[in-house]
């Protein structure tokens, strides 16, 4: 996959808006490698618990590897064929272990800006407000005459040389302060530059599926060249010699490393696009590395399959997250609708089918023994809270989270199609008006270019919906006192209930549970 260009470029999390970028054709169909993207939202990565879901995979040792792989993962790549040079490429690091860790170290050496986010200043150059150097040269050539004068009037060339010296480090500490995130951004594309250099240096990453980007990397260095003259000038070694100490003294009074950041500033301004390129190709990589390590660390996983939209064939798949792995089956090409008892495993099951699809159409990976899927948006509307600060309430909340899925649906006709969870249907509301207002939305989704997943208590809307949705249940086994989850997925909706039979397990008074079940019988 090649660096985005600049109306591709990949969305900043503060903005958290998603690429608007072209649909890539009609329901049932392949996609063409047309760099169709879908950007995760907030609600969605939230309800997954994309977070931990990144952390699991994230082995990135430098800023650009870790900015990067977090949108690639939030930016599904509907492309089969730039997912699958981004397989290749994964798959030949890890073919060749000593390139492998030649690479992990290029990058470690690179390293981490902590809480600078450095996608986010790269492209801000552009908002310093122009500044020249003639001040930093004044104040400069002042300094330099008043050593002079030294010599010449002892003692006015040293009042001269102690005024300029207060004035020309708190001129430099006061400018300096205005643009220390765009300083240590500077410092980070030097050292990408050199992590470039380095990596084309490396005889493997000529060659296979890594060759289009090294090439990438060394016409980027090239003209990226001038922002490397003089950049020994914004930073020191982190050796702390005598030398460094001076260095340190020569900024703060002849300004010599704010002069060279006036001039860089400018040469980057007229070379975004290619740092932007040069941020994406070094990411890509690492990205790469990324995946290789995590594939490596799986029990089991599989490259996906895109053979059409509007249907899905699963074998073996699992949940990243769950400390105990179980493997679950599905095969369909219509909507489904989820039953089943309390803690059986609904929501965990609708999260690793989102959680899978995500990943198979970011990192062409799936934790799974086969996986046979389309392109979709992925959207959800599971772990809501009432908004306070908003003055919402949950249900209010749930609304709004529902009627978003349902405006990408009706706006995404034709387009690519959508792929929703929604867990207990306007949970929030009273029982009849729950059932019927459910009942209408989710029938409102079929026959669309959509594929839902639905999980409810509500057996109602098994028969209300058994014309639009297939029905799928989990269920429980009770042994003794105990409730016993084998949390595999089964055909048709679910028959049992154990809500009383969990309070009695957890040891709720007899009186209170026996009552329970008599009113629960008789209702």
């Amino acid at each position: 996959m090649t660096a985005r260009t600049n109306n591709e470029r990949l969305k900043s999390d503060n903005g958290a808006a998603k690429d608007s970028l072209a649909g890539n054709g009609a329901a049932g169909s392949v996609p063409a490698g047309n760099g169709a993207a879908f950007y995760i939202d907030d609600i969605t990565w939230n309800d997954l618990s994309m977070e931990h879901v990144y952390g699991k995979i994230n082995t990135a040792r430098s800023s650009v590897g870790e900015e990067y792989l977090k949108r690639v993962l939030r930016t599904s790549l509907c492309d089969p064929e730039k997912l699958k040079q981004r397989s290749l490429r994964a798959e030949q690091v890890s073919a060749d272990p000593a390139e492998k860790k030649q690479l992990q170290k290029i990058f470690r050496d690179l390293g981490k800006t902590k809480k600078l986010s450095l996608y986010d200043y790269i492209f801000r150059f552009h908002e310093i407000k122009p500044s020249g150097n003639a001040v930093h040269i004044l104040l400069s050539l002042l300094l330099i005459a008043a050593i002079i004068l030294i010599f010449v009037r002892p003692v006015i060339g040293i009042i001269a040389l102690v005024l300029l010296f207060v004035i020309n480090i708190s001129t430099y500490f006061r400018y300096k302060a205005s643009i220390e995130g765009y300083f240590m951004c500077f410092k980070y594309i030097v050292k990408m530059l050199q992590a470039a250099a380095r990596i084309c240096r490396i005889p493997g990453m000529r060659t296979g599926a890594f060759a289009p980007l090294t090439q990438e990397l060394e016409a980027d260095t090239q003209e990226l060249a001038g922002l490397k003259r003089g950049s020994w000038l914004l930073t020191n070694s982190v050796s702390g010699s005598l030398v460094d100490v001076i260095m340190d003294y020569v900024r703060m009074l002849f300004h010599v490393d704010i002069m060279r950041f006036n001039s860089m500033r400018k040469l980057a301004v007229q070379k975004e696009e290619t740092i932007d390129h040069l941020f994406c190709t070094l990411g890509e990589i690492e990205t790469d590395l990324c995946i290789s390590d995590f594939r490596e660390s799986l029990p089991a996983w599989c490259r996906p399959e895109f053979a059409g939209n509007l249907r899905l064939e699963i074998a073996g798949m699992y949940h990243p997250l769950t400390p105990t792995i179980v493997k679950n089956d599905l095969k369909t090409c219509r909507s489904i609708l989820l039953t089943g008892s309390n803690a059986s495993g609904k929501s965990t099951f609708l999260k690793q089918v989102a959680i899978n699809q995500i990943l198979a159409q970011s990192l062409d990976t799936c934790l799974a023994d086969r996986f046979v899927t389309g392109f979709y948006k992925v959207m959800s509307s599971m772990a809501l809270t009432d908004n306070i600060l908003g003055n919402e309430s949950y249900f209010i909340v749930e609304i709004k989270s529902l009627k978003r899925i349902l405006d990408e649906i009706r706006d995404g006709q034709g387009e690519l199609p959508v792929m929703c969870f929604i867990d207990e249907v306007l949970r929030g509301t009273n029982t009849k008006e729950r059932i019927a207002a459910s009942s209408q939305i989710l029938k409102s989704m079929a026959g669309r270019n959509v594929l839902c997943f639905a999980a409810t208590h509500d057996i109602e809307l098994t028969q209300l919906l058994g014309e639009d949705m297939e029905n799928y249940h989990f269920e429980e086994f009770v042994e003794g006192n105990d409730v016993i989850f084998d949390y595999l997925l089964k055909p048709g909706p679910a028959r049992t209930r154990n809500a009383i039979r969990l309070m009695q397990a957890y040891g709720f008074d007899p009186s209170i549970t026996d009552a329970a079940e008599r009113l629960a019988d008789q209702i």
